[in-house]
């Protein structure tokens, strides 16, 4: 049982990435690729999305299975940091 924090804020990636792709969203080949070719056949591929691409740690105060209080200061890939094309 989590005993704190109460909630967190998780944040998402969403939406569509468009042509041309920016930089700042960390593309990959694929993404460009996809991209490009749905740009010119939309019927044959989708556009690339917005998802997550790097995370951070939160920490948590919870009870083990014997009762104890455990405190977990890297409890990883909690919350998303970055967001790029995929």
């Amino acid at each position: 049982v989590i005993i704190a924090p109460l909630g967190y804020q998780a944040f998402e990636c969403t939406g569509k990435c468009y042509t041309p792709i920016g930089e700042y969203l960390t593309p990959t080949k694929h993404a460009i690729i996809q991209t490009l070719v749905h740009a010119s056949y939309p019927e044959q591929a989708s556009r690339a999305c917005c998802v997550p691409t790097k995370f951070d740690p939160i920490s948590i105060i919870y009870f083990d299975e014997n009762g104890g209080i455990r405190y977990d200061y890297t409890s990883e890939d909690m919350v998303v940091a970055e967001c790029g094309c995929r």
